[in-house]
């Protein structure tokens, strides 16, 4: 009996040992990987420092200034001009893009539409600005008014001042520009030119930087061929007399925006 037992060691002593000896194992693995984060976490360490989460690189990436433009024919574009690349909105987002200062442009364009008025796509400005005004955006550039027809002065002006209350809510860190109605040549209707008078005084109350392409010309005298025959929409030409325009005033207030 005794022979068999030193021939066949206790079971429980081997498990013992073999606990042992993993235990062993385990500890020097463990002090194995403290030393080496130690050692990276040292300046001077020749480990590699830990990759940033995409989270963390994401908000580490300079971001772009976000530009809204709301408007109708004009900014959207129509079949006698300004569709595709030929659309002022491209083409002063190519021309930021060239010179090495990109923007994201959101075009909310609605031919017809208006700040009193629908136009086919049933919104009016303020409509089209809840439903797909960014709240990122830097510049919001409201540009129109034509389609509104005779109004009352105090009906237009309340209808601009809810426009840009609106904005002031969806992006409160949006720099307000507003661009009046624009007409054909320097025959303008009575209505129109009262329209444009209270959406300035609406922006001027809001804040706003006011331009008036009345009072500015634009299409007045020669460039008044840069209309279609049709005596409304900017032809490809006219887009691109529309956007030396805005580019000029897009450029001025971006660069008092700090994204």
């Amino acid at each position: 009996m005794d022979l068999l037992k030193r021939i066949a060691p206790d079971r429980s002593s081997f498990a013992f040992r073999h606990a042992k000896e993993l235990g062993f194992g385990l500890l020097a693995v463990a002090a194995v990987i403290v030393a080496v984060l130690a050692l990276t976490a040292r300046p001077g360490g020749v480990g590699t420092s830990p990759v940033p989460v995409p989270s963390v690189l994401e908000k580490s990436r300079a971001r772009v200034p976000n530009v809204d433009i709301i408007g109708d024919a004009y900014v959207a574009g129509a079949d006698k001009g300004g569709l595709g690349a030929a659309n002022w909105t491209k083409i002063v987002g190519s021309r930021f893009y060239e010179q090495g200062l990109p923007v994201a442009i959101n075009v909310i364009g609605h031919p017809g539409a208006g700040y009193t008025v629908r136009g086919p796509g049933k919104f009016t400005f303020a409509e089209a600005a809840n439903t797909s005004l960014r709240s990122t955006a830097d510049l919001v550039l409201v540009f129109g008014g034509r389609n509104d027809g005779p109004q009352e002065a105090p009906n237009m002006t309340a209808a601009a001042k809810d426009l840009y209350a609106r904005i002031r809510e969806r992006a409160p860190q949006a720099k307000l520009l507003v661009v009046g109605p624009a007409w054909t040549d320097a025959k303008v209707p009575d209505f129109v030119a009262s329209n444009s008078q209270a959406i300035g005084d609406a922006a001027s109350a809001a804040g706003a930087d006011f331009i008036s392409p009345l009072k500015e010309g634009w299409f007045f005298g020669a460039d008044s061929a840069l209309i279609d025959a049709d005596g409304v929409h900017p032809t490809d030409a006219g887009h691109q007399y529309l956007a030396e325009k805005m580019y000029n005033l897009i450029s001025k207030d971006l660069a008092a925006v700090s994204p």
